[in-house]
């Protein structure tokens, strides 16, 4: 990390930063919010990976959101100034080396901490950064003696970006990514969700394809995407007939009616999950800076736009949108998520997180496929399926999240019965290596019970209470580790 001793990074940014945020504000969209739709139907909610009797085809998202053509030209011509103004590169001096970067505060400093705590357990050397997006969010212990000691350094939003940048916008919540990538160090980033934990160190990530020629790689999320047609109108891109991708299976179909997001020009399905993503910010400035513009204008008028009143709303799309906006190089891992849960005593399926893959060994099986389906047509043969997978590199515990007081609080961790439980069942061993919730809780009582970390989080409660449910619930899971181990 950059320690900036003479501030001179500091200044430098803060004159990007000013420039940037005076194009974005001339770009501020000048209709009503976008909120009329067709008839009070959504769009119909539809898991990317099953069967649907609804095809996503360019008439069918053209029937919920609705735009007149005045207001369809009055924010291609706001989209149209920003693409133009904004800058292609940005000063050498700013950014430089591979990193990782979290957004932090809040309940989301210890979470970040937990992550980093196994980054560093797996071996990672890469160099972390917190972006914690307001002061009244900052931990001094956290900030100046537990993350230092991990080799993670806190970076306050506020003032990375300067107090005339930060007088020009509010602030909020999804907007926070988009701007910890600008205000973070690293030339290249892996951005990470504080509730997100890799499962291998990721540092070979920034060494090999597809990030090296791509620039950005972006995961998958469980739904189809659900991308207004007037979106491509405004962002002026061009969608051709052609039919490029073939879903799920990736397999020829013989359908007449082709959904929107498997034709050339358009961002691809499935939508993104943005608990990862990777981006270089020296291929992708312009890009970052467009996808910042999508979230500063994202809740009234480029969510509704982007996911059209669906599940999932928010910042997700816009890395992936901005980057085809521009026509520029990405890769999306092919690889379907994985999601984690377990069956509770009725039966029922309770899901827990998600399972996101390698994007290095997606890469080089899909070239394999790619290969195999060229042999086979070259020779006539029957083409084979490829059985081999990627490994799960990310667990995204997104709900619950892996704090032990609120676990024990809100009963996630018991049966109804008053039964401890495992939060992701039985075979996670196999699925991710280790039994990674057991090394978690272990990290929570080295942190908290050793090192008597205390947080925001743990709601007033003392390091002795929150160690003593840690030890409690670190107990069942040892005493169900074969458990864990079958399928």
């Amino acid at each position: 990390m950059d320690e900036d001793k003479s501030g001179s990074r500091l200044l430098l940014g803060h004159t990007l930063f000013n420039t940037v945020f005076d194009i974005l504000k001339k770009g501020e969209p000048t209709i009503p919010k976008l909120e009329r739709y067709k008839t009070n139907d959504r769009i119909y909610h539809a898991g990317y990976d099953g069967d649907s009797n609804v095809v996503f085809t360019e008439e069918y998202l053209s029937s919920f959101l609705q735009l007149t053509d005045d207001e369809v030209n009055s924010l291609k011509k706001s989209h149209e100034l920003v693409v133009n103004e904004l800058p292609e590169s940005v000063p050498k001096q700013l950014y430089k080396g591979n990193g990782i970067v979290y957004v932090g505060g809040g309940k989301f400093n210890w979470l970040a901490l937990l992550s980093i705590k196994s980054l560093r357990s797996l071996g990672s050397n890469l160099p972390i950064e917190v972006v914690i997006p307001t002061v009244d969010e900052y931990e001094t212990d956290l900030c100046g003696r537990i993350f230092p000691a991990l080799n993670a350094k806190c970076i306050l939003l506020e003032h990375a970006l300067g107090e005339e940048a930060v007088s020009k916008f509010k602030f909020k919540g999804y907007q926070y990514k988009a701007l910890a990538l600008i205000v973070s160090s690293f030339e290249n980033v892996l951005l990470i969700d504080a509730d997100n934990i890799p499962v291998h160190a990721p540092d070979y990530l920034f060494e090999n394809e597809p990030f090296i020629n791509t620039g950005l790689i972006t995961w998958p999320d469980f739904w189809r995407r659900a991308t207004s047609p007037d979106y491509y109108k405004i962002a002026n891109i061009p969608i051709g007939e052609e039919r490029v991708r073939f879903g799920y299976d990736d397999r020829e179909k013989g359908s007449k009616e082709v959904p929107l997001h498997d034709r050339v020009g358009a961002i691809p399905d499935p939508t993104s999950e943005s608990g990862q993503l990777m981006i270089s910010k020296t291929s992708h400035t312009k890009e970052l800076f467009l996808a910042l513009y999508y979230n500063l204008y994202g809740p009234d008028y480029y969510y509704p736009l982007f996911s059209q009143g669906s599940d999932g709303e928010g910042d997700k799309e816009t890395f992936l949108a901005a980057t085809v906006a521009l026509n520029s190089s990405y890769y999306q891992v092919k690889k379907f998520l994985n999601a984690f849960g377990h069956f509770n005593i009725d039966h029922d399926f309770v899901g827990t997180g998600m399972g996101q893959y390698d994007p290095v060994e997606d890469y080089n099986l899909e070239l394999s496929k790619k290969r195999q389906k060229e042999t086979s047509k070259e020779l006539n043969q029957e083409l084979q399926p490829v059985t081999k997978q990627p490994r799960i590199l990310f667990v995204h515990a997104n709900f619950p999240k892996l704090n032990p007081i609120t676990l024990k609080d809100e009963g996630k961790i018991f049966e109804r019965t008053g039964d401890r439980i495992r939060l992701y069942g039985p075979g996670m061993a196999k699925r991710v290596g280790y039994d990674f919730e057991l090394v978690q809780w272990r990290n929570m009582h080295f942190l908290v019970c050793e090192l008597k970390v205390e947080v925001e989080a743990f709601n007033g409660n003392d390091y002795t209470k929150v160690c003593k449910e840690i030890i409690d619930q670190l107990e069942h899971l040892e005493a169900t580790v074969k458990d864990n181990e079958r399928d």
